[in-house]
């Protein structure tokens, strides 16, 4: 073995070293500490203080006792909602806390949480991971420079304004009383449109002054939530706080709080940009987002990085959080003749996994909501493939089976390439005798043996690319999958077959402990492996001798690779393998045609091969020219 070859081995044991080290230490985290968002009070101050005053019952603004900031009980829940699809499936239940009058939790019902771990398995994925901190309480005093205080009133619920489609708070925060009302929306979906949460919460706030003085509004906010991974089969790197500006969404994580240069952040206040469309927060499969509505949002949001307790194992693990600014306001004195003045604040909240047809079908609510799913430059591939997984899944019921077919009809739609690549390839392994002797020929001359395999490819009418393209075509593809996967809620706790029961995670059968480590073992990626190697041998050799040395080692870079990712990604791989080794099978029962040169035509249009030959001809023809030129100078300066 060569040292290009020793190298290539080396490295491929060290990356594999790597990711079992990696995953063995992604789940030690620190112990648990506070958000760093957490107050203990959280009332607006006005311009002038003055006494609370009394305020009549009306319709709009209820009679309500005044509660102290600082809540003598604890947070409890007060009212709940559940989200039902048509045919009665309860599929999410919001809980609403006492304190801040807010979301404390959404309950994804029948969601597993850890999928690997059988004695921390539980239901129930529950969204917001602040225990301290609920989804739309205001905040005040958002800053830069200081943590903001939240809304620590107790609210109590109105019964004859609260049912089974809508929850209405009430509370008074100092001078002003908040009356919130949550109302559950279903959104526009398919009919066909795999489970999910398509949901949202419309929430209406009612701000109103009770003081003889005017109450101005200042860096108000209202909380979006927070996230962080749930349990140790997540990846924590996909925690974001997102927002879509004009237009544009971007996505930031919690490597902004750190960056390269400069001091570590405690928190940012960003106000730049258009007004924001809407903004929240995500982690791999789930998103808490809010969208403000008839002027109640700014180009304002604030966020901070946290560490929230795993919700199985409560051990804290980082995290992030966020809350949209709210518009500066005024709210004019209660008089003898008037009620004070009033705001009214209106906002979307939703709260569910990210399914990708189930988000599409949401947009008209919010718009671009599916860029969560983070497909990047591979969006319409990857858009495509899991709405294609999504139908299968519709007819088998089954997500890995459901990959096996998209993997099929794939295959079937680059059968014309792959067949033509392969006859290239053959006529290319046909031309070797040829190019034996070229290298005998110009033993020392690189270049006129470069030039001399240009001449027989254009003689022969072989284009050396054509080999290449399926597995050029491939590689986009097969990112796209890559992406489908890492933020993919169906295939979270979905089963395949035998040995697979989480297609989101390593399809481990048993571990050995080996240097202090527990080495997973996982089938499919070596049947992954194993079925490239098959399908190599079956498919000609030709190019360069180095070139075909680094073919031989791709199986096992792809075994590296795919080795502790989710198994979809090694079944799709392996299938992939499989029918390509089907394919090549029945190619090789077709007769390839003999070598024989080609007529160029005359006046034809020259293809791009062709002009790439010649040009590259040309080039060699012009080094050769100063290289005779140079050598001619060297000869008359030695005179």
């Amino acid at each position: 073995m060569d040292k290009k070859a020793w190298f290539v081995v080396s490295l491929c044991v060290v990356l594999l070293g790597l990711q079992w080290y990696m995953n063995s230490t992604k789940e030690e985290v620190a112990p648990a500490a506070q958000p760093a968002a957490q107050q203990t009070a959280a009332t607006p101050a006005p311009e002038h203080s003055a006494a609370p005053a009394a305020t009549a019952p009306s319709e709009t603004t209820p009679a309500v006792t005044a509660a102290p900031q600082q809540p003598a009980a604890e947070a409890t829940t007060i009212a709940t909602l559940t989200a039902r699809t048509p045919d009665g499936k309860e599929v999410a239940r919001y809980s609403f806390r006492n304190i801040g009058g807010s979301i404390a939790s959404v309950e994804m019902l029948g969601k597993v949480i850890n999928t690997t771990r059988p004695e921390l398995s539980r239901t129930n994925v529950l969204i917001n991971s602040n225990p301290n901190q609920g989804i739309g309480t205001l905040m005040f005093g958002l800053s830069e420079t200081a943590a903001p205080t939240f809304d620590n009133t107790v609210y109590t619920v109105l019964p004859a304004q609260t049912n089974d489609k809508q929850v209405t708070l009430v509370g008074r925060c100092g001078e002003l009383i908040i009356r919130k009302v949550y109302t559950l929306k279903p959104l526009k979906v398919g009919e066909d449109v795999i489970d999910g949460n398509a949901f949202a919460l419309d929430l209406k706030i009612d701000i109103q002054n009770t003081s003889g003085q005017v109450m101005e509004a200042r860096n108000w906010g209202i909380y979006a939530g927070g996230m962080n991974r749930i349990s140790t089969d997540e990846a924590s790197y996909y925690t974001y706080f997102v927002t879509l500006d004009d237009g544009d969404f971007d996505k930031y994580d919690v490597g902004e709080f750190s960056p390269w240069f400069g001091k570590k952040k405690e928190r940012i206040l960003n106000t730049n940009g258009e007004q924001l469309e809407w903004a929240g927060v995500m982690n791999q499969y789930y998103a808490s987002l809010i969208k403000p509505s008839n002027g109640s949002g700014n180009n304002t949001f604030y966020a901070a990085p946290t560490a929230f307790p795993l919700q199985v194992k409560g051990e804290a693990t980082e995290g992030v959080e966020l809350a949209l600014g709210i518009p500066e306001f005024s709210l004019s004195p209660k008089t003898a003749d008037m009620q004070g003045g009033q705001k009214n604040l209106s906002f979307s909240i939703f709260t569910g996994p990210k399914l990708n047809l189930m988000l599409d079908g949401m947009m008209d609510e919010f718009r671009m909501l599916d860029r969560i799913m983070d497909y990047g430059i591979f969006h319409p591939i990857s858009y495509s493939m899991n709405w294609l997984i999504n139908i299968f899944h519709s007819w088998f019921g089954n997500w890995g089976w459901s990959i096996v077919a998209m993997t099929f009809v794939v295959r079937l739609l680059i059968w014309p390439l792959y067949r033509k690549s392969y006859i290239s390839m053959k006529r290319m392994s046909q031309l070797q005798p040829h190019m034996k002797e070229l290298k005998e020929k110009y033993p020392n001359d690189p270049q006129k043996v470069n030039t001399g395999m240009m001449k027989l490819y254009q003689e022969y009418g072989i284009s050396p690319l054509g080999g290449c393209l399926p597995m050029l075509l491939q590689i986009p593809i097969f990112f796209s999958f890559f992406y489908v996967l890492q933020t993919a809620a169906e295939f979270r706790g979905a089963e395949w077959c035998g040995w697979v029961t989480d297609l989101s995670q390593m399809d481990t059968v048993f571990s050995f402990p080996l240097m202090g480590w527990d080495v997973p073992v996982n089938v499919l990626p070596i049947l992954m492996a194993a079925t490239m190697i098959i399908q190599m041998h079956m498919t000609p050799a030709t190019g360069d001798p180095t070139q075909v040395k680094i073919m031989r080692w791709m199986p096992l870079l792809f075994f590296v690779f795919c080795y502790t990712y989710p198994s979809a990604l090694a079944l799709y791989w392996t299938t992939t393998n499989v029918i390509s080794i089907i394919q090549t099978l029945i190619i090789k029962r077709v007769p390839i045609p003999e070598l024989t040169k080609v007529t160029p035509k005359k006046g034809g249009k020259k293809g791009f091969f062709q002009r790439m030959m010649e040009a590259q001809q040309a080039a060699l023809a012009e080094q050769q020219r100063q290289q005779q030129r140079n050598a001619q100078n060297d000869a008359m300066r030695r005179r």
